[in-house]
């Protein structure tokens, strides 16, 4: 049987084809196989606008008055609000690294002439200024769950630090129980208190420039006078946009219930946060 050029033509083709094919492959198998490959070295500095919600409330031992106040509601304290983050990570292997993270929050307002009164608080035409300088810090270890080509499962556990700066502060007309002052601490939480935290973090590449990563972290205990809650969650995409920079871009949430037992009162923080982060990703 006589084989014709056309026929020889078709045949080469295929064959171009298929080897065009089988390096297609081996290329992306090769990119695939190096979107998780991961660095030693991770280090990301980020910026965000977050929404807040923070209600106190303070309960005086001796007299059994309360106090509640919402900060941004009739206190006017910024509502929306700037913060800085900072954050790294060291990796030993494919299994081992340790984490660290910084979040930093500076809000302030003042009002002018105002009448207001609690059970144990009066305040005629005075003045009150608040503040909120809070920031958390976290140290952690991971251990790699799950990975493949694409993604990968992380466990976390660590210690986490509540640096918490709540202040509302009044002079004027003011009267505390039976007595008559010109100034008096309206409420205030100032502690600090590292507190054990666990999480997972989950992590995709859809290609090598581009990835997700979600994270759950919960933290809880007590130190001292203080108990708290705190659940945090984040997800955020990366584009990488050099060999060892990235942006980064996501949403976060924040919710902490914090209780602080002293010796004269017992003051209940509800403080929450939720809003968008961007940011360089930095790896090496």
């Amino acid at each position: 049987m006589k084989t014709g050029p056309n026929n020889i033509f078709v045949a080469i083709l295929l064959l171009l084809s298929r080897a065009l094919s089988v390096h297609a492959d081996t290329v992306l198998h090769q990119d695939e196989a190096n979107l998780h490959s991961g660095k030693a070295f991770a280090l990301g500095i980020g910026l965000g606008v977050v929404r807040f919600d923070t209600n106190v409330k303070v309960t005086d031992k001796m007299s059994g008055g309360t106090r509640y106040l919402d900060l941004e509601g009739n206190l006017d304290l910024p509502e929306i609000s700037h913060v800085t983050t900072l954050y790294g990570a060291y990796r030993f292997n494919e299994y081992h690294k340790v984490m660290f993270g910084y979040f930093a929050i500076n809000r302030q307002s003042s009002l002018l002439s105002i009448d207001e009164k609690y059970d144990d608080l009066i305040i005629i035409n005075a003045d009150v200024s608040i503040s909120d300088k809070t920031k958390f810090y976290n140290l952690s270890y991971g251990y790699t769950l799950f990975q493949d080509d694409r993604s990968d499962v992380t466990f976390v556990a660590g210690i986490n630090g509540l640096d918490l700066k709540l202040l509302v502060e009044a002079s004027g007309q003011i009267t505390v129980g039976d007595t008559n002052r010109s100034d008096a601490v309206v409420a205030e939480a100032n502690i600090f208190a590292p507190l054990p935290l666990i999480g997972l973090n989950f992590g995709f590449s859809f290609t090598p420039e581009w990835s997700i990563a979600t994270k759950i972290v919960f933290v809880g205990g007590s130190f001292g006078d203080v108990s708290a809650g705190v659940l945090q969650t984040s997800i955020n995409a990366q584009y990488q946009f050099a060999r060892n920079a990235g942006l980064l871009m996501g949403m976060t949430y924040f919710d902490a219930d914090v209780t602080i037992d002293d010796e004269s009162d017992v003051t209940d923080v509800s403080y929450g946060y939720d809003g968008a982060l961007i940011g360089l990703h930095f790896a090496f």
